[in-house]
């Protein structure tokens, strides 16, 4: 071997090391996220919200645990198993959880509304949706070909965030009924749990929450207050919370559609054809898109507040309504976590990331 050969293959040697160390460098880069969502149909904030954060090349998607609330759970896991599989997500593993809450129930809430004034949302027990929770109706986008682990959505949360121990963002999109069993099963779960991110709360706004022109009661925490109570009560690491007030601020335009429809992605391609056109108001408030946005660019959050935030779980005209102080009130640290509240943000910048996300192939992980 002469010495210009060897210096070849040392130099070769040498850059070879360095791609591979640059590329374990990127994976390693990558946040861990764990979704708990609860998705209603083909399209919608659930469904836009997980996409962004499977789309988004540096959020690595460790899971999916499914709850119910704006569907029936059964229902719910098989809308996200087809739209995987539409989206070139199928790869991600899906977990079934809870079909009812700790304790509300629809009973109750037909016994709320004769006494205290009928809500505009109810979720998966809104008359004209309502269907049993063991019934899964035909999808009109198909029935999956790919099926869900056979694990509970909180059993498969615990066994996630261990596998990675101060490593995984918790990002919970719907009630949190899986995230309080969890806790039951596993009460170690908040110093294990990087950060819990979380689309719920309402505080100041008078409009979004079930009754509409009072956004403290929020459909998130409505469903399940007796879960929020155990999941705000725990003692996380940090607790960041995108509510009802920063959410009304935004809206899905038509001409952020007409943009992604010029993508010839399999995302962008699914939304196309299955979200609901958008009238000169919008679609819909950008609910759960935020909390992910704010996951894969925090820059887009341009203020915050710093508030012990928490839940009135009295079966009375409150229940199922926020409670907050501010964080410099004294008040019992067993009940009362600081959270992180967004307050504003960057809409143009959100809007951007949003259509850019949606427009790109779907990343190789």
């Amino acid at each position: 071997m002469t010495m210009a050969t060897y210096g070849r293959m040392k130099w070769a040697t040498a850059f070879l090391a360095v791609l591979l160390l640059a590329g374990g460098s990127r994976l390693d880069a990558q946040k861990k996220v764990f979704i708990d969502q609860d998705l209603g149909g083909a399209t919608g904030t659930d469904n836009q919200s997980l996409l962004m954060l499977l789309q988004a090349p540096d959020v690595q998607v460790l899971g999916i645990g499914i709850v119910a609330g704006d569907g029936q759970v059964k229902a719910s896991t098989e809308w996200t198993l087809r739209m995987l599989e539409l989206t070139g997500h199928g790869h991600i593993p899906v977990a079934q959880g809870a079909k009812f809450p700790l304790v509300n129930s629809r009973e109750e809430t037909d016994l709320w509304e004769s006494m205290y004034g009928v809500f505009g949302y109810k979720g998966a027990w809104n008359p004209a949706r309502y269907h049993d929770p063991d019934v899964v109706p035909e999808l009109p986008i198909g029935k999956p070909t790919i099926k869900a682990i056979d694990k509970h959505a909180a059993l498969f949360l615990i066994e996630t965030i261990r596998k990675h121990p101060g490593e995984v963002i918790l990002w919970a999109g719907g009630p949190l009924t899986n995230i309080a069993l969890a806790l039951a099963l596993d009460p170690e779960l908040p110093k294990l749990t990087k950060e819990l991110v979380l689309m719920g709360a309402g505080f100041n706004v008078d409009k979004g929450g079930n009754h509409r022109v009072n956004g403290r009661r929020e459909f998130n925490w409505w469903w399940d207050p007796e879960a929020v109570r155990m999941v705000m009560s725990a003692g996380w690491k940090k607790i960041t919370i995108t509510p009802v007030d920063i959410s009304v601020k935004t809206s899905l335009s038509a001409g952020m559609m007409a943009t992604i429809a010029k993508a010839s992605s399999p995302t962008a391609q699914y939304l196309t054809k299955y979200s609901r056109p958008a009238g000169p108001a919008g679609s819909s408030y950008m609910w759960d898109e935020i909390a992910a946005a704010a996951v894969i660019d925090p820059s887009i959050i341009t203020e915050t507040r710093q508030l012990k935030v928490n839940i009135d779980i009295d079966h009375g005209a409150s229940y199922g309504q926020t409670i907050f102080v501010e964080d410099t009130v004294k008040a019992p640290e067993w009940l009362w976590k600081i959270s992180t509240v967004h307050v504003d943000l960057n809409k143009e910048k959100f809007y951007k990331l949003y259509t850019d996300l949606m427009s790109r192939p779907s990343p190789k992980k």
